[in-house]
């Protein structure tokens, strides 16, 4: 008969709890989820180091008449934990049957299907519920393990993790409201029509007071953001778009509004690899417009195809009202030094030992050479480099999947990359 390990008491406690608290799926939950759940790589690390050492502990006898049961883990906390058991009852059996073969944790692909319970939970909620949903239903991800013909089962995980993650929230005393606002759709076809101009940037604006460029029923706030965007162009082609200098400022009153996390959406797609506006965290003020991020520091929104009606829109993780002692501006860490790099970036100085501009050569060579190179990407192959520089670029600013795969590399380090491709990857 096949033996089960035991799980403590709390942990089967907290199982109980999250299978008996279902309550109304809320809206907008993906992106704040993955936003709510930052991974830490070394904690991860850690944790499935010591679920290896304890699956080695097992006597000779266990090894010839037990099947081997995944160790159980935990989050450390006890709320979280009852998200975590929802998570392997539901979306953990589909995604393991489904998407294993590209998504278990061996490949660049996101790891949420793999064998490490607690790594693809923290996976699957960085990169979000309606994203992965929304992948599993699509006829041209990766047919036949994903499609419309999955559409029943994924309903009925939605809505159970809809429900779980509420029930997570009441456990925690709703101190993880979801706050998020997302504006109105705009549109702005110059953009297009002015793609083979460099120096041009179309604005794009909302007026968050107004039901104009608000969703019916959403929160509106006395606030202004402007953006600009343009086509992004790499070798001639078009891979999507670049938005620059998100500037935000109060429209009237006195009242001073904190603000956090940027992402954007086109045609109903959230894009967020954007990684440096995650970080966003500014406190706007009467009289005191703020750039929300360094200035410099365009990011790449990468789309399959570009259209004169593409329609933009904006995500905050919050906006709240402060009090009236907080700083003004923002107070974001993050920079992204794109005007310190050399006005062109070559690829033989990307495969070189310089210690700035070598970055291929110090951050991808290990994995990305010769015949064996990883996903048959070779790096050193100028060709084969230059076919991908848009992919390099989306992956190297991507947090929840990046390259080099044990984190993203430094920002100065990105913004060599960013240049060389924005120049056209000369060789």
């Amino acid at each position: 008969m096949k033996r089960i390990k035991r799980m403590h008491v709390g942990k089967i406690v907290a199982i109980i709890a999250g299978a008996l608290l279902l309550i109304t799926a809320f809206q907008n939950c993906g992106q704040q989820l993955g936003e709510g759940f930052q991974m830490d790589q070394k904690a991860l690390q850690e944790l499935s180091q010591n679920a290896e050492l304890n699956a080695g502990d097992k006597s000779a006898d266990e090894n010839e008449d037990e099947e081997e049961v995944p160790e159980e883990q935990s989050t450390g906390d006890l709320c979280e934990d009852q998200l975590y058991a929802k998570f392997g009852s539901g979306y953990y059996v589909f995604l393991k049957n489904n998407c294993a073969s590209c998504h278990n944790g061996d490949h660049e692909a996101p790891g949420f299907a793999s064998k490490n319970s607690l790594m693809s939970y923290q996976v699957f909620k960085d990169k979000g519920y309606q994203l992965i949903s929304t992948n599993a239903l699509s006829a041209a991800h990766n047919p036949p393990y994903t499609g419309t013909h999955h559409t029943g089962t994924i309903s009925s995980l939605k809505t159970e993790w809809e429900s779980a993650v509420n029930s997570w929230v009441d456990c925690k005393g709703g101190s993880v409201a979801n706050n998020s606002v997302v504006t109105g759709y705009k549109t702005n076809a110059a953009i297009l029509e002015n793609k083979a101009n460099a120096a041009y940037w179309g604005a794009l604006s909302w007026n968050m007071s107004t039901a104009a460029d608000m969703p019916t029923n959403a929160a509106k706030f006395p606030l202004s953001i402007k953006i600009e965007a343009q086509v992004a162009m790499v070798s001639g082609n078009q891979v999507g778009y670049a938005v620059r200098n998100p500037i935000m400022s109060l429209t009237t009153g006195t009242q001073k509004y904190r603000v956090k996390g940027l992402f954007f959406y086109v045609n109903d797609k959230l894009l967020d690899s954007a990684t440096v506006y995650r970080n966003i965290d500014a406190v706007i003020c009467a009289g005191t417009p703020v750039n929300l991020a360094p200035v410099g520091n365009a990011q790449l929104l990468v789309l399959s195809s570009i259209k004169a009606t593409d329609k933009f829109a904006l995500q905050f993780s919050s906006i709240e009202k402060v009090d009236a002692t907080a700083k003004c501006g923002t107070t974001s860490t993050e920079t992204v030094p794109v005007d310190n790099t050399p006005a062109t970036v070559s690829f033989t100085q990307l495969v070189s030992n310089d210690p700035k501009l070598g970055v291929f050569k110090s951050q991808c060579l290990s994995c990305h050479t010769g015949a064996g190179a990883r996903a048959g990407l070779d790096l050193t192959n100028y060709n084969a480099a230059k076919a991908k520089a848009s992919v390099i670029l989306t992956r190297i600013n991507d947090a929840g999947s990046p390259m080099p795969t044990n984190g993203l590399m430094s920002s100065a380090m990105r913004a060599v990359v960013e240049k060389w491709v924005s120049t056209g990857a000369p060789k």
